[in-house]
């Protein structure tokens, strides 16, 4: 692979987690950053401080935007770099179907050359894929109901964080999207409808302007239901739950462990260790540079986030609206 240039916008928890990685890859010509204060301890000849990523926007050749600021943010540099760069951004990379519009706009212009990746860990867990291999298999017979929570556990990053100052921020867009890829992913196709509810019991009296907990109903075409709820003001660790329901097994996650169930006897079960679900903020970086030069699978690659991204903002606006609504469709 020829060596690439990299920009980072955004250098917090996980945007540190980035940096360290581009600079350990052989393939990864100079990274540029726009922020001095947090790299200050930082030494390395390829790393390059760019006010603006100035020096950065000026190089000709296909370069990579890492994308990890606030959340409102991520679309505007999308829509800026995408035309001669690859891209790689924080969850959501959007926030409303303006937004994604102009990204799916800016993908077909482009023609898909470019690769499009949003930095949604959990589809990296060893466990979860090795259960999404077992359904693609057949092997759970038909799926007909997902449940997965977003336990948070984090209440103060609410009312005392970035999130509680911004104008329109989303439990369902910041942490239960992890749970619609992986209910889609599971299914192997989008919903088509969805019906989300909530409430803001936790924080009435907090300064959080927005609901902290929500459920959404997901309706898929042969009738399996999913249901995800974002609960950030729990009083529980960060934690991902969830199971699948199939007409031949059932999968477990939450405290106990990971199990499948193949007969209907609680006591009939097989366990599977679970230390880590995924190793750190980077672990989607790799395949990220794999797929870099595999331009037959950018489109199936883009759209997967885009139509992800339709799912998880259909959830929204049915809470705004109070109604079921059906989710748009992106080919």
């Amino acid at each position: 692979m020829k060596k690439i240039n990299v920009g980072i916008v955004g250098i917090g928890t996980t945007g540190k987690q980035h940096l360290k990685f581009y600079l350990k890859k052989n393939s990864v010509k100079k990274v540029f950053v726009n922020e001095i204060k947090r790299i200050q301890k930082i030494k390395n000849k390829r790393l390059i401080i760019d006010r603006n990523l100035k020096k950065f926007s000026k190089i000709k050749d296909k370069k990579i935007i890492s994308i990890s600021n606030y959340d409102k943010d991520h679309s505007k540099f999308i829509k800026n770099y995408f035309d001669k760069n690859h891209i790689f951004v924080e969850k959501p990379m959007c926030r409303n179907f303006k937004e994604l519009n102009e990204i799916y706009r800016l993908a077909k212009k482009n023609k898909f050359k470019n690769l499009l990746l949003a930095n949604l860990v959990l589809r990296e867990a060893k466990i979860f894929k090795y259960i999404k291999n077992k359904i693609l298999n057949k092997e759970f017979g038909e799926i007909y109901y997902f449940e997965g929570d977003y336990l948070y556990g984090r209440l103060n990053k609410l009312t005392k964080g970035w999130r509680g100052m911004d104008k329109n921020y989303s439990v369902t867009l910041g942490g239960g999207i992890h749970l619609i890829d992986l209910m889609i992913s599971f299914f192997n196709k989008s919903p088509e409808y969805v019906r989300t509810y909530s409430n803001k019991i936790a924080t009435k009296n907090e300064k959080f302007n927005f609901s902290d907990f929500t459920q959404s109903n997901f309706f898929f075409e042969n009738g399996a239901i999913g249901k995800i709820t974002s609960n950030f003001a729990c009083m529980h660790k960060h934690q991902h739950v969830l199971k699948v329901y199939g007409t031949k097994k059932t999968f477990i996650y939450d405290d106990r462990g990971a199990r499948i169930f193949s007969k209907r006897d609680p006591f009939e079960s097989k366990g599977y260790k679970v230390r880590k679900l995924y190793n750190g903020k980077d672990c989607l970086l790799p395949g990220f540079f794999k797929n870099l030069n595999n331009k037959k699978n950018h489109k199936k690659d883009i759209m997967r986030e885009i139509n992800l991204m339709s799912a998880a903002i259909s959830s929204d606006i049915s809470l705004k609206k109070n109604k079921k609504i059906k989710i748009k469709k992106f080919i």
